[in-house]
């Protein structure tokens, strides 16, 4: 599955970059099932509500306050991507996030379909909702 986005906010770019500078910095944005555990290099393992298997993901690239690139492994597959551009007002943040089971193979597209790609578009409103609340606290 991949989910795509392009979302804008009255919000520095600062700010924003903040949630997406390691997989632990996630939690702060969109609210996952608990602590996220460093597991070394890089790598955080992210819960997730409802689900046994947390996120094990880690950073790719970074271009500070621009752009945040992750990878992940594990159970899940895939990778994702945040780009933030300045405006006059705020920031755009567009990016996509490609995510699969690994050992489902061609069965997970109907996993996705069936029970993932909902939760995992829920998981970014979450943050996007999040983001627009912050948003009306400081205008």
């Amino acid at each position: 599955m991949i989910i795509r986005f392009r979302k804008e906010f009255a919000l520095p770019s600062e700010q924003v970059f903040a949630y997406f500078k390691t997989p632990a910095d996630w939690v702060g944005l969109f609210g996952f099932a608990g602590a996220p555990q460093d597991r070394g290099n890089g790598w955080w393992a992210v819960p997730l509500k409802r689900f046994p298997f947390p996120l094990v993901a880690r950073n790719t690239r970074l271009e500070e306050n621009r752009l945040a690139r992750w990878e992940f492994r594990g159970f899940w597959r895939g990778t994702g991507e945040v780009r933030l551009t300045d405006t006059a007002t705020g920031v755009v943040i567009e990016g996509f996030e490609q995510i699969s089971v690994r050992w489902l193979g061609i069965f997970s597209v109907l996993a996705e379909k069936l029970i993932l790609e909902r939760g995992f578009r829920g998981v970014w409103e979450f943050g996007w909702h999040r983001l627009r609340r912050i948003e009306q606290q400081a205008s």
